[in-house]
């Protein structure tokens, strides 16, 4: 593994990021299919081991709060729960920082629902990331593949230079999404070790670049993806190829920890987020194709 070390001053590491979680289910309850919602609150930093069977609730930030510079628009909204098979995110799709326009498309309040499975199973083969959502970021906002719809070429918006500081745009129907790296998450998530910063919608985890390499965080060490630039070709797999070993993850942008647990990793190159899904992907109702006028 290539490692850089990083002084643990310099992070800023967030103590108990989510103090208390304060959930509404009002909404959520009167669903069949979603069954038994129960939802689970957590204090301060969760094992990052228990992916599998624990509802991460505490891991999504509740205490999401509107920005003035979006006067003129509802407050971010979110709500979060479980049933026996799913995590369930609903969420208005409004960021929490000021919203800069790269495209002709205004910001407008949506109504995003996330199905994402409670226990991720890994596929037989890798799946192709789809246009549209391919998961969503702990503070509701959904994360799109590292590429745009065919028509505009199957391109790196990020290339493109559409892309705004935080990574992200408005679509055609005005929904705000990011593809690459979310600077903007609240409380600096980014830069803190060993933290959820999203989750896949094959239901692994989307982890910062950053991970503690012994039990009192001394040294940090900085992930970095396999892909490198090897064209400069417009679509995405040609223009990017991966090369095993190149840096520490995989095809799909992810590894598996020393505790057997599979994550994915937030990078500041491409793929950003995800490659492929490594996991088996759930049904959910936010996919939408992302497009250009």
């Amino acid at each position: 593994m290539r490692r850089m070390l990083i002084g643990r001053g310099g992070i800023g590491i967030v103590a108990g990021l989510i103090a208390t979680v304060v959930l509404s289910f009002s909404v959520l309850a009167s669903s069949r299919e979603e069954g038994s919602l129960v939802g689970v609150a957590s204090a301060g930093k969760a094992s990052v081991g228990a992916v599998a069977s624990a509802c991460p609730v505490g891991r999504f930030v509740m205490d999401l709060r509107a920005h003035p510079a979006n006067s003129g628009l509802p407050a971010p909204a979110m709500t979060v729960a479980c049933s026996d098979t799913q995590v369930v995110v609903r969420t208005n799709g409004i960021p929490t920082f000021p919203f800069v326009a790269k495209t002709p498309n205004p910001l407008r309040v949506q109504d995003f629902t996330f199905r994402i499975p409670l226990t991720p199973v890994i596929a037989r083969t890798p799946g192709a990331l789809n246009l549209g959502a391919i998961g969503v970021a702990v503070d509701g906002l959904p994360i799109y593949g590292p590429f745009e719809a065919p028509a505009q070429g199957t391109a790196d918006p990020l290339a493109d230079g559409i892309l705004d500081n935080c990574g992200g745009h408005t679509g055609p129907s005005g929904e705000y999404h990011v593809h690459a790296t979310p600077a903007c998450l609240p409380a600096d998530l980014m830069a803190t070790p060993d933290t959820v910063v999203g989750y896949a919608l094959d239901g692994f985890p989307i982890m910062s670049p950053f991970f503690c390499a012994d039990d009192d965080c001394a040294t940090i060490v900085s992930v970095r993806s396999s892909y490198q630039q090897v064209s400069t070709d417009r679509m995405v797999w040609s223009r990017y190829g991966y090369v095993d070993g190149l840096g520490d993850l995989d095809r799909c942008n992810g590894m598996t920890g020393p505790d057997g647990e599979y994550r994915y990793y937030a990078v500041r190159t491409f793929p950003y987020f995800l490659g492929c899904y490594t996991g088996e992907v759930g049904t959910q109702s936010a996919k939408r194709p992302e497009r250009r006028p």
